[in-house]
């Protein structure tokens, strides 16, 4: 089965645009990396407050219970204003 030269330049584009795509996905990631410092397990916002709080973190520390970026659960995570 031969592709014609349309069916060819139409997968070249499609391909293209996708590699264009996730590149600039992980140039943006890079730019704005985690403001997060993971600390603990939780289930909810209010179990992260103890742990993003003094003396280790400054008082204006926002807590917040997020997915584990590993996919195992949720964990505190503890960014600046």
């Amino acid at each position: 089965m031969a592709l014609s030269k349309l069916q060819f330049v139409v997968i070249f584009v499609l391909c293209s645009q996708l590699v264009t795509c996730q590149s600039k996905d992980v140039r943006e990631n890079a730019d704005h990396p985690s403001q997060c410092v993971y600390r603990g397990s939780c289930e909810s916002n209010r179990d992260c407050e103890s742990q993003c709080g003094p003396p280790e973190f400054p008082p204006e520390t926002i807590a917040s219970c997020q997915a584990s970026p590993r996919g195992h659960g949720n964990i505190c995570c503890c960014a600046k204003d």
